[in-house]
């Protein structure tokens, strides 16, 4: 068996890793892979995350896009077929890949334009699609003008229909597609939570002594809401509840905008760093407006590290699961957020818990099923 798979190296965020570990995990189960990377950046340093893999199991394809700026097409007003064409050579070339190394499946991942290129070029080449959702793109540019959006919206439903079969890491994001993208019921849909990696299960943190540190880690990007984060801190700075904040995030201090100067920004960190970051944290805050899942959380909670999440992210259903329905909140109510950030900073995660939640998050348990639905979409 031959598995295509999609790949990233975003620093921050959850789909580079995830993507790492399901291929370490088919590695292990001695099935094949290889991956394509459509890189947008003129300059990249060498993928070192995907060096320890044996390329006997695993080849890396690497092609170069930074020559087609996506946005400024859409900006342009360019239709689903014009954007195409634009892309018609890059298409060619991951087709050329795909007929290379005649792969059973592939699994695509991750938001934007990236996994609508790959499926276009997965359909010539007549491979089997499994959709691993990471993003819902309507959602993420609600920000954008109304024709911009309207675009972005068939992209995303064209992904959706070429896919054989479809796994959501919640019942949220298949409850958000099926209403704002394909306004239908999606078929050969499965909910599979996203797993997290037996490095954040090694330890547990003991928060007693961490004191009141809050922190948030993510993309600095619109839908992950981080002014709510910056309004808390604020807030709490006002009413002389002493704590220190802060950011982990893949954007300088200096081009955040309205954050105070008392929150400590870091740049991104390797799964070792993060680890220690977890632990030094008495919590950690989550505000998305909308997020599929939410990896950083489950990760910090995981390791015993308390968390505060959004009612409207996905991994508010393994917390309430797991019996910890108390880490969820609206982050529309500014005043009941202000009283779980002080009643959960610094608090232990019970051992029923914990358990729980590696139960249901276990990276093999997850794997297996995922690995299943992969064999599943062979034709």
């Amino acid at each position: 068996m031959k598995i295509a798979i999609n790949l990233s190296r975003e620093s921050v965020g959850g789909i580079t890793t995830s993507n790492l570990n399901l291929i370490k995990y088919l590695y292990k189960n001695n099935i094949q892979t290889f991956g394509i990377e459509l890189n947008s950046n003129r300059y990249t340093k060498g993928s070192t995350i995907y060096r320890k893999l044996d390329p006997l199991l695993f080849d890396h394809n690497i092609i170069s896009i930074h020559d087609i700026n996506f946005r400024n097409l859409i900006k342009e007003g360019k239709s689903l077929k014009q954007l195409e064409v634009e892309y018609r050579e890059v298409i060619e070339m991951v087709v050329d890949i795909l007929k290379e190394n005649k792969p059973d499946a592939f699994v695509i991942s991750g938001t934007y334009y990236i996994p609508w290129i790959l499926s276009i070029a997965a359909m010539k080449a007549k491979v089997p699609i499994v959709l691993w959702y990471s993003g819902v793109l309507t959602k993420e540019v609600e920000h954008y003008k109304p024709e911009e959006r309207k675009i972005y919206t068939e992209l995303e439903n064209s992904i959706i229909k070429r896919a054989d079969k479809i796994i959501f890491p919640s019942s949220l994001c298949q409850k958000v597609v099926e209403e704002f993208v394909t306004k239908k019921k999606v078929p050969h849909a499965y909910v599979i939570p996203n797993p997290v990696t037996r490095e954040y299960l090694e330890e547990t943190a003991v928060n007693y002594s961490v004191g009141r540190s809050l922190a948030s880690v993510g993309r600095y990007t619109p839908i992950k809401n981080f002014k709510a984060l910056f309004d808390i801190h604020k807030i709490l700075k006002k009413e002389k509840w002493e704590h220190e904040c802060n950011f982990v995030t893949n954007v300088d201090k200096e081009n955040i905008k309205g954050m105070p100067s008392s929150i400590s920004v870091f740049p991104s960190m390797d799964t070792g760093g993060l680890k220690r970051f977890y632990v030094a944290q008495g919590l950690i805050i989550c505000p998305s407006v909308f997020e599929t899942f939410g990896n950083v959380p489950m990760e910090a909670v995981c390791m015993g590290v308390p968390v505060l999440v959004s009612d409207q992210m996905g991994c508010a259903e393994v917390l309430r699961k797991a019996g910890l329905s108390n880490m969820v909140v609206s982050f529309k109510d500014m005043s009941k957020v202000i009283e779980k950030v002080k009643e959960l900073c610094g608090q232990s995660v019970l051992p029923k818990q914990l358990n729980a939640l590696r139960r249901i998050l276990d990276a093999d348990f997850v794997h297996e099923k995922i690995k299943a639905i992969i064999i599943s979409a062979q034709k």
